[in-house]
Parts: structure tokens; C-alpha cells; sequence
């Protein structure tokens, strides 16, 4: 019996090709190794790492510091990858020929988004080394490290699709790239000043009712204002952060905020709260996937008017 062979998207394979044969990739790789290891003399520097005697421990503040700092560059460099993917095949006038195959507009966008995520995978295998100081000779529990690459992961896919979606409705690149980071940092804001006015709100309703009832305006909780921030992409990475590093978690910081009145759903959606975050934000990566493949299915079907017209 003949083995079926594994499939690959051919726009992914395509853009696996050309980066591979070019020479910016590398140097991107090697400014990403001077940056990691600038930052790790930094830290050893500054935790007195040349003295006679060492407490390695504090090499775990590596984590941390190298965690940030490259979901930081991920957050960066992956939206400038991906808004120029599909406005660039219109500077570069392929985008015709690429509308001209049978590949659905879906695979198309993913395919453009698969790319980045290659991307991001190398730069996650490229700092491996440097984040494991912190788990061999500072302590870190290595379930940690695989955590924070599924972190690394899931940042780039939510930001490469907004880099998608963004270059499937600007034509130019680097409009696609400023519009990027616009929605991304309205997203992230946004989900903030939700929250804000939210809280205020149902801060000073509760007020009303207790001074209304002739109780003391104390005792006041939220508990389930908090959950708005799960729509921000980087709340399941700082809850990460925080669970990794101390014993607190997003839970604690909700239940000590309600004075410990938290119920049974909302104890269970704070204790999850890394889980239903991410799913949430990859729902909203894969509807930027799907609103991107609709723009580019309108510009195909537009094509294939002129043709016939």
C-alpha cells in the first residue's frame, strides 16, 4: 500500500522556501541572539554574578525578564511580517496570480499566518538555551518553560492574525503595519477602559443601595467585572506570569478583591482563567483569519468579473 503523503499548505510551503533562501532571516535570528544575551550579562551583572560567592537562585529572575522581553518581540516583529503579507502581493502585482489558483481564500490567509508562526517557533527555539539558565541553575520547574512557549505561540498566532486582516484591506504595507499595531493597542486599551468604566459603574450602583438601605457603603465587590479583561490578549500570559513565579494567581487577586465572596461559576472561570482566555482570544484570531479570506474572496470575485467582462 502506497503511504499518503502529509499535506502542506502550498502558501506556506512557498513562503518556507523564500525566506529560507534569503539572507534576512538570519540576521534576524542573530539580532535576536545579541539581544537574549545582552539581556542575560545584564541580569548577571546586576545580580552580582561576578563576586566570589553566588546565590544561583537568583538567576531565576531570567524568567521573567527574558519571558517579557521576547514576548515583547514577537508582539513587534510578527504584525510587521504578516501586514505585509497580503498587501505585499499587491506592491509586488502577484496578488492576481495567486487568485488564479484553486486555493480557497481561507488557505490562503492561513497559509500567510502559518509563515509568521514559523517565524516566531525559530526565534522560540533560538532562545531556549538562554531562557534554560533559569530552569538548570536557578530552579525554574520545566513544566514552566513549555508553558511559556505555548505563551509564545499563542501571542503570535493573535497577533499575526490581526497583521492578516489588516494587510487584506490596505494595500500598502506599511499602512497595513500602522493599522496593525492601532487595533492592537485598541484591543488591549480598550479592554482596560471596559473595565474601568465597569467597575466605577457597578461601584457606585452597589453605594446607592447599600446607602439607600442605611448600610455602610463598605464590603463593596465586583466579581465578575474582572472577566472583561479576559478579551485582552496578554491577561492568560500575565496570569502565567504570575502563577510561575509566585503562588498568586489571577483567582487570589479577584477572591481577596471581593473580601472572599466569590461563588461556585465564578470561582471556576477565575481558577481557569488561562484556558478560557486563550480559547477566547484564538476565537477572535480565527474570525480576523475568516474576515481577512472574505476580503480576499471579494477581490477574487472581482477579478473574475473583469475577466469576463
Amino acid at each position: 500500500m502506497k503511504k499518503k503523503k502529509l499535506k502542506m499548505n502550498p502558501i506556506l510551503k512557498k513562503e518556507l522556501v523564500v525566506s529560507s533562501r534569503s539572507i534576512k532571516m538570519s540576521m534576524a535570528l542573530m539580532c535576536v541572539c545579541g539581544m537574549l544575551t545582552l539581556i542575560v550579562i545584564a541580569v548577571l551583572f546586576s545580580s552580582g554574578s561576578f563576586r566570589y560567592s553566588y546565590d544561583y537562585s537568583s538567576l531565576i529572575m531570567l524568567f521573567p525578564v527574558l519571558g517579557i522581553a521576547e514576548c515583547a518581540l514577537i508582539s513587534f516583529m510578527v504584525p510587521i511580517i504578516t501586514a505585509s503579507s497580503i498587501s505585499g502581493e499587491r506592491e509586488r502585482q502577484t496578488l492576481d496570480i495567486l487568485l488564479t489558483t484553486p486555493i480557497s481564500t481561507f488557505s490562503i490567509a492561513m497559509g500567510k499566518l502559518n509563515s509568521a508562526m514559523a517565524v516566531v517557533l525559530m526565534y522560540v527555539v533560538t532562545s531556549i538555551p538562554f531562557i534554560s539558565i533559569a530552569f538548570v541553575l536557578g530552579g525554574m520547574k520545566w513544566t514552566s518553560l513549555f508553558g511559556l512557549i505555548l505563551m509564545y505561540i499563542y501571542i503570535g498566532f493573535y497577533v499575526g492574525s490581526v497583521g492578516v486582516f489588516c494587510s487584506s484591506i490596505v494595500k500598502k504595507s506599511i499602512a497595513a503595519t500602522i493599522l496593525t499595531v492601532v487595533i492592537g493597542c485598541s484591543i488591549i486599551a480598550g479592554s482596560f477602559i471596559l473595565y474601568g468604566i465597569s467597575l466605577s459603574v457597578d461601584y457606585h450602583a452597589q453605594a446607592e443601595a447599600l446607602l439607600a438601605a442605611g448600610k455602610e457603603a463598605s464590603g463593596i465587590s465586583a466579581t465578575g467585572i474582572p472577566a472583561i479583561l479576559m478579551f485582552n490578549p496578554y491577561a492568560p500570559v500575565f496570569d502565567f506570569f504570575l502563577r510561575s513565579l509566585s503562588s498568586y494567581s489571577v483567582y487570589e487577586l479577584v477572591d481577596r478583591a471581593c473580601n472572599g465572596k466569590m461563588n461556585g461559576f465564578w470561582e471556576f472561570i477565575y481558577k481557569a482563567w488561562i484556558p478560557l482566555s486563550v480559547l477566547i482570544n484564538v476565537a477572535i484570531s480565527l474570525l480576523f483569519v475568516k474576515c481577512a479570506a472574505l476580503k480576499i474572496s471579494v477581490t477574487r470575485n472581482k477579478k473574475k468579473r473583469k475577466v469576463k467582462g
